[in-house]
């Protein structure tokens, strides 16, 4: 049986301006069965779904991640996306120690 997925919200590198403007802003990231989400993000949702596909497929590349995400976001329901939200109501911040279900 497959752990928990961890949900942690946590200030990720990479957000200063000079950085910001070269693209470098990094959102979100995926160590084993956890997902850190950087809360600034304006985009969370679909931070969260890119990260999930990188957990899923670990062996697709940046390029077809965001290829992926970018169509499956876009043909999701409305329930489908509130459903994805709702594991953001288990995240937890940094430090903190609570497994999402």
């Amino acid at each position: 049986m497959r752990p928990a997925i961890k949900i942690i919200f946590a200030p990720l590198n990479n957000r200063h301006k000079v950085e910001r403007e070269k693209g470098l802003v990094v959102d979100g990231k995926t160590t084993g069965r956890t997902i850190w989400l950087d809360p600034r993000s304006t985009s969370i949702g679909e931070t969260l779904l890119h990260e999930l596909i990188h957990m899923r497929k670990p062996s697709l590349s940046e390029a077809g991640v965001i290829a992926e995400t970018k169509l499956r976001w876009k043909k999701m329901s409305w329930k489908e996306k509130a459903r994805l939200l709702t594991m953001l109501g288990h995240a937890v911040l940094e430090g903190q120690d609570t497994v999402v279900t």
